[in-house]
């Protein structure tokens, strides 16, 4: 089992060779109430998001570790999460899965589980980025949040537009083949960055820490489904016989 693949438990990285990603706009900043509409035409197809399900391909660092690999990923709405870190033949190598924010990881081949933890704290004992299976779908996605409200709209030189939506979290737009499409954002203590939307919806999510802290990862996105049902049995892992439970301290030992 590798680091790199569990780090797909989240999504998110950019090395030397990924993707160029915009930066933040500068220079003087002058207020804009037309920032607000032009968010909420950029969002509409998040009215009404309740589950999100992908293929990401992902890359990066993360405390260190280079990131490489392919996820599986089911998320809905009420903290419920499954993914599956994909091999080139046989079993996964790990499947995260849960709901209301809880979930159990399981590694198949190491035969090994850790039950009813929060998503939050696998995935930044993982790979740094410790957030919840709603916080993912709503940075995957781009709609940063559960019922968007923009304020405080405003403008800079070269087309950038920026909206306010929570205390933590502020949305930058750009225009992208004629249509408003959010293209950065600032989610908390991660800033993310979007590219090669589609219908509407960003193909390729970058994550990374306001600090500069290590951890930087993207997710191209691949095969999205907005609102298709899930099985509700995607959110529970039946543990085989003979799987030897392990604590949250046990995890970062089985990762090279």
């Amino acid at each position: 089992m590798t680091r790199t693949l569990l780090v797909a438990c989240v999504a998110m990285a950019l090395s030397a060779c990924a993707v160029h990603m915009p930066p933040r706009p500068t220079g003087e900043v002058t207020p804009d109430p037309t920032a607000m509409d032009t968010f909420t035409a950029a969002i509409v197809g998040c009215r009404g998001l309740r589950s999100l399900t992908a293929e990401l391909s992902l890359s990066g660092r993360a405390g260190g570790d280079r990131i490489h690999g392919r996820v599986v990923a089911g998320l809905e709405s009420g903290g419920a999460l499954r993914l599956e870190g994909l091999a080139p033949f046989g079993a996964p190598l790990f499947v995260l899965a849960g709901r209301d924010e809880m979930a159990t990881l399981l590694l198949p081949r190491d035969h090994r589980v850790l039950a009813d933890t929060r998503i939050a704290v696998v995935l930044g004992r993982l790979t740094g980025l410790a957030l919840g299976a709603d916080d993912l779908r709503l940075i995957l996605s781009g709609c940063l949040a559960v019922t968007p409200t923009p304020s405080l709209g405003r403008r800079w030189r070269g087309g950038w537009q920026a909206v306010t939506l929570e205390s933590d979290r502020v949305a930058y737009l750009r225009t992208h083949a004629g249509h408003a499409v959010v293209t950065a954002a600032d989610y908390g203590p991660w800033r993310v960055d979007y590219a090669d939307h589609l219908n509407g919806w960003p193909r390729t999510v970058r994550v990374r820490r306001a600090d500069g802290a290590a951890t930087d990862v993207t997710a191209r996105v691949t095969q999205l489904e907005i609102n298709v049902p899930i099985d509700p049995k995607a959110f529970a892992i039946d543990v085989p016989p003979g799987t030897t439970p392990m604590t949250i301290d046990e995890l970062r030992p089985v990762t090279p």
